[in-house]
């Protein structure tokens, strides 16, 4: 097989795999349940045109009034404000999928919680490769002027961390602001 030919396959196969749903799952879903459970993970309301083009290939065609109805009640599950603080917290994946009677309530906890997430993952990229080079320098044997350059990017890291744990700092303290914004009732 060529090289090409083995490219297009494999890109076939790779977008075959993309299908939210297999035959059997178009022809037997319950769509109002399905519906409820892409709502209640935060997929966007528009995600039933994923189901649709699988279910297309099959030439069924999904029930979207059925998954609407289900995504309605189950997108608020989602949009809560515990779970905007849980996802911002753990640095995930927010689809902008909440409407707009919930996005407030969910968005504030999340984006104070996920710049939280997103500042400590800084620093600590920052202290590792202060550290990977700290190695680096202490593994160098005759070469003064690769140890000068390693040390210099260690100063520039130093700076660079510096910024960092600010930006850390004032991240904490909106959390700690919106969390008693939250407690008074605004």
């Amino acid at each position: 097989m060529t090289w090409a030919l083995s490219l297009v396959v494999g890109a076939a196969l790779a977008l075959g795999a993309c299908a939210t749903l297999s035959e059997e799952e178009c022809v037997t879903s319950d769509w109002r349940r399905l519906g409820e459970t892409d709502g209640a993970s935060g997929k966007p309301i528009g995600f039933v045109a994923e189901h649709q083009a699988a279910c297309s290939k099959h030439g069924i065609t999904p029930d979207a009034a059925a998954w609407r109805a289900g995504w309605d009640g189950g997108i608020t599950t989602f949009c809560t404000p515990a779970n905007g603080a849980r996802l911002g917290a753990e640095g995930r994946y927010y689809a902008d999928s909440c409407p707009i009677d919930l996005k407030d309530g969910f968005e504030a906890p999340y984006y104070a919680n996920k710049k939280v997430y997103d500042a400590r993952q800084h620093r600590d990229q920052l202290r590792s490769r202060i550290d990977v080079l700290r190695y680096e320098i202490d593994e160098i044997r005759d070469d003064d002027k690769e140890r000068r350059e390693k040390r210099r990017e260690i100063e520039r890291l130093r700076d660079d961390l510096w910024d960092a744990e600010d930006e850390l700092r004032r991240a904490e303290d909106d959390l700690r602001y919106e969390r008693f914004a939250d407690l008074v009732g605004r």
